[in-house]
């Protein structure tokens, strides 16, 4: 069996509940060469404990940290762990399709100068009765350039497989804004990366992601969300030569950039 291209990373915290799907997913893939790292950011729950039982395949290795250090910090610890061509970040409540790095390794292939690879997602609710069921498809787009990118204020993109080395040249995940890195740390790094790299998107249905009411992406935290969307849209036009001016507007509660106004040139 060869080397493994792609290691999955799950950052967990009290996802007890949920995160033996997220590991039996990985397990299930298509393509076998992989390898899994757990990095548990010092759950409360019985999430460690939950996962001893698959310790003993030999290509799955779990980080325990004995104090919470928040997703960026955790993303960080990955970067240093990595020692594949790319890694692939799997949410702990969320989980892969069959196929998903099988997909992956062959979009490296195809585009081997890409920083980023992302598919499509199944997005799943629960009802009443906490049954849950798929409440939406969410296909990406690819991105011809940075602007697109930057006014792409939708859902973030998933599944997300990293180019190891180039998320190393950018600097990792930054943790130096008022929150310590625990919010929208998964669209600054993508700003970081395609500043410099072009992304890939594999127009497939790849990842399934849960959402609920224990994660942070909520209505409590629009507030801080939206300060640091706005931050990031104008330091980094500021940062690209200030040549549009941003327009803004709201959708369900979260900044979204409009559009972007053009700046006549002074003379």
């Amino acid at each position: 069996m060869g080397k493994p291209k792609i290691t999955v990373v799950i950052p967990s915290y009290n996802r007890a509940e949920y995160i033996e799907k997220a590991v039996r997913s990985v397990l299930k893939q298509s393509h076998p060469r992989w390898k899994l790292l757990i990095i548990d950011d010092a759950s409360t729950d019985d999430t460690v404990s939950r996962l001893q039982k698959y310790l003993t395949d030999e290509r799955i290795r779990m980080i325990s940290l004995s104090e919470n250090a928040g997703i960026s910090r955790v993303m960080n610890r990955a970067l240093e762990e990595v020692d594949t061509e790319a890694f692939l970040q799997l949410d702990s409540d969320d989980w892969l399709e069959k196929d998903t790095i099988k997909r992956f390794v062959k979009a490296m292939k195809k585009n081997p100068k890409a920083a980023l690879y992302y598919g499509n997602i199944r997005l799943w609710i629960p009802n009443r009765k906490n049954k849950w069921s798929v409440h939406q498809i969410i296909r990406h787009r690819k991105f011809s350039n940075k602007y697109q990118f930057l006014c792409y204020m939708t859902y973030m993109l998933h599944p997300r497989c990293y180019r190891t080395e180039a998320v190393r040249a950018v600097g990792g995940w930054q943790v130096d804004d008022p929150y310590d890195g625990r919010i929208m740390e998964d669209r600054r790094i993508c700003v970081k990366l395609i500043e410099k790299y072009p992304f890939h998107w594999i127009n497939k249905i790849m990842y399934n992601r849960r959402k609920h009411r224990d994660q942070l992406t909520n209505r409590k935290g629009y507030e801080a969300r939206n300060q640091l969307r706005k931050e990031l849209v104008k330091k980094s036009l500021k940062s690209w030569g200030s040549k549009y001016t941003p327009v803004f507007s709201y959708r369900n509660g979260l900044l979204i950039v409009k559009r972007l106004v053009r700046r006549k040139n002074r003379s």
